[in-house]
């Protein structure tokens, strides 16, 4: 990011439909800590689903642009406790190291504070992701529990399930 660049959090809309697909399928192959869940969508049923996401207070999708380009975009969904919603973030590997990912995790966890029915944000992140981790470390997340989850590869990999009191 340059000087001139300016960085702007914002909750999705349905017009970026169309270049949230094409980020959450170069997410994947990025990095095999992504994730993509649930069934592939056309452009009309994306832009639906953020319309609906939009009105909610149990879940939230953020995006982060740069220039006006969607680099990065941050989710809160439910879990199985209807207390306790679970973050994501995730970031174009051109853009990791610049402070993109920490602005997400904050603005997803002020709208968790502000504007959510949860308490207590979770989330789990692979061992080998040491710099998520040292950011959601320095946040204040506190691990949990230790566990073993597959990566985008396939693979079984190490992990630890954080969680933060929001409220």
């Amino acid at each position: 990011m340059n000087d001139k660049s300016e960085l702007v959090v914002r909750k999705a809309n349905a017009a970026d439909a169309a270049v949230l697909l094409a980020l959450l399928a170069t997410l994947k192959t990025e990095s095999t800590t992504f994730e993509v869940t649930g069934p592939t969508v056309d452009e009309a049923t994306q832009a639906q689903q953020i319309n609906q996401i939009s009105q909610s207070q149990i879940q939230v999708l953020l995006v982060a642009t740069i220039d006006d380009q969607i680099v990065g975009l941050a989710t809160i969904l439910p879990t199985h406790d209807a207390s306790i919603g679970e973050v994501g973030v995730a970031v174009l590997k051109t853009h990791w190291h610049q402070g993109i990912g920490t602005e997400l995790m904050y603005s997803a966890l002020d709208w968790a504070a502000e504007s959510s029915v949860y308490t207590v944000i979770t989330l789990t992140v692979q061992n080998v992701n040491q710099f998520a981790k040292q950011l959601y470390d320095r946040i204040g997340f506190t691990t949990i529990r230790e566990l073993t989850v597959k990566n985008s590869a396939g693979q079984e990999v190490a992990a630890v399930e954080m969680q933060l009191a929001v409220k």
